[in-house]
């Protein structure tokens, strides 16, 4: 199992912030290596896309060699699961993937408040996906003032690693997909559109429906929470 923190924090924090879900991987029985790639300044996944993603083909080469498994299992947050999907699609690593889970995966629809909001900015009059869409140039001018902006900056519509991500099917032949996403997901807006994978053979389960009861979740927390533990576990074990 390669478990891919997603871009919510540093490398610093990974350990505190993944420790509820690594437990239960380690008391269900399974082997959870950790990865973290396109680090800028610390943070994760914040670097160019396409050699993020070669980054995670290296490491699951390498587990597989030493290893000698032929396929491995992806758990990816937020936006390692793009990283992901590149992997599985783009880069052909379908083959080596037996089952990958997203936990509030950024897939179509995107609208890129979540990022303000990160900032203060609530609410605003136009949303930052639609700002670059009117103003592509934009992309390759805030990248180039900030490095750790870029993986942000391919994930909206006017970027070709978008397009090669989510143009036609997301998912892959021989790839298991299981995905949980928050309706009070705070990043990744709006969620009932951005983190929504709809397509033939896979699970798309959302956390609020699933445990009506149970306090609300955002963006970060979902991975943390116990009842998403559990739900990864089962997930794993069908």
């Amino acid at each position: 199992m390669i478990v891919l923190p997603g871009g919510d924090g540093t490398v610093a924090q990974t350990s505190a912030q993944w420790a509820p879900m690594l437990a239960a991987l380690h008391d269900a029985g399974y082997c959870a290596l950790v990865f973290q790639g396109g680090v800028v300044s610390e943070k994760r996944w914040a670097g160019d896309i396409p050699a993020s993603a070669q980054q995670v083909a290296d490491f699951i080469a390498k587990v597989r060699q030493r290893t000698g498994v032929e396929q491995v299992d992806i758990l990816a947050h937020s936006a390692s699961t793009v990283v992901s999907n590149y992997f599985i699609k783009v880069l052909h690593g379908a083959p080596e993937i037996s089952h990958a889970v997203f936990l509030a995966p950024e897939a179509r629809g995107c609208d890129g408040v979540g990022f303000l909001a990160a900032y203060g900015i609530h609410n605003p009059p136009i949303t930052p996906v639609e700002i670059l869409q009117a103003a592509p140039f934009l992309a390759t001018m805030l990248t180039a003032a900030s490095p750790d902006l870029a993986s942000a900056m391919q994930m909206t519509p006017q970027s070709q690693v978008y397009h090669a991500v989510f143009d036609g099917p997301i998912t892959q032949p021989g790839v298991r997909y299981s995905v949980i996403a928050s309706r009070h997901d705070e990043v990744a807006t709006p969620p009932t559109t951005c983190s929504v994978i709809s397509e033939p053979g896979v699970t798309m389960d959302f956390y609020d429906d699933l445990f009506p009861g149970a306090p609300p979740v955002g963006h970060s927390e979902l991975r943390s929470s116990a009842n998403t533990t559990g739900w990864v576990v089962d997930q794993l074990a069908e």
